[in-house]
């Protein structure tokens, strides 16, 4: 349910506020709006927030800094950025700081419902209030549910099964250029640590490859991006995603990994 999350917009626009009431008002969100960072730093301090849209270009503290700050007290929060500035420079910046994704303005509320709606099922899938409440958690090596960064370009998520979900960073993605299409494993293969388990082929003929971080054999890949990369990898952190693992070392390589 949409209710069940309170989103912190910070902008130094009211106009751009506005917007994003708007659009995730009829989604039923819980949104509180703020003029400055330091406003939304004492917010979050205040009451519980789940998910913060905070933009890049402010007056005294710029959304760079002020997502450091947040993720400095609250690293459980995701953060996505807000720009009018949507360069290659500013997006990998923003993701490789530890922001949750990035939208351009203007942006449409199909756009923003994405975005949105990803931060919302990682907030509810992660262990985060589990870990704050000092419980114990029965999860696999820590990660269930939640999404990790690995290697140069790629992403996993541990599910409850056990299996293992990879993808391709969204900045990455963003970074190439028009996709003319996309090269993935098949079920049943095996794939090791370190070998390239996907390829991305863009219109200037140019292969980008990515490793994969984990060993195992592929379960289930993800048709939709086989059929559609253009679209798909547009959302890299939900229909996007690429292949399902059953690793076959995952305690030994997620040490590889220091994860």
């Amino acid at each position: 349910m949409a209710s069940d999350m309170t989103i912190l917009v910070v902008d130094d626009e009211q106009i751009v506020l506005d917007s994003v009431t708007k659009h995730l008002g009829k989604e039923e969100y819980n949104i509180k709006t703020v003029l400055s960072a330091q406003d939304g730093l004492d917010a979050i301090e205040a009451e519980k927030i789940d998910i913060v849209l905070t933009d890049l270009m402010m007056p005294e503290i710029d959304g760079l800094e002020f997502m450091r700050k947040v993720r400095e007290s609250h690293p459980c929060i995701p953060v996505i950025m807000i720009t009018g500035y949507a360069t290659i420079n500013t997006a990998l910046q923003a993701t490789q700081l530890g922001a949750f994704d990035y939208i351009a303005k203007p942006f449409s509320r199909k756009e923003l419902l994405a975005v949105v709606g990803r931060a919302a099922d990682l907030v509810r899938g992660s262990e985060c209030e589990d870990e704050k409440a000092g419980k114990d958690t029965a999860t696999k090596g820590g990660l269930t549910g939640k999404l990790k960064s690995v290697g140069d370009h790629c992403w996993m998520m541990v599910q409850k099964d056990e299996l293992v979900m990879l993808g391709v960073e969204h900045a990455f993605v963003s970074t190439l250029g028009k996709v003319q299409n996309v090269y993935l494993p098949t079920v049943g293969d095996e794939i090791r640590q370190g070998s390239v388990f996907m390829q991305i082929f863009t219109s200037d003929m140019r292969s980008h490859p990515v490793q994969s971080p984990l060993s195992g054999t592929v379960v289930e890949v993800n048709e939709r991006v086989l059929d559609d990369p253009v679209i798909a990898l547009q959302d890299a952190y939900g229909e996007g995603w690429l292949v399902k693992l059953k690793p076959s070392r995952f305690e030994h390589e997620r040490e590889v990994l220091g994860i």
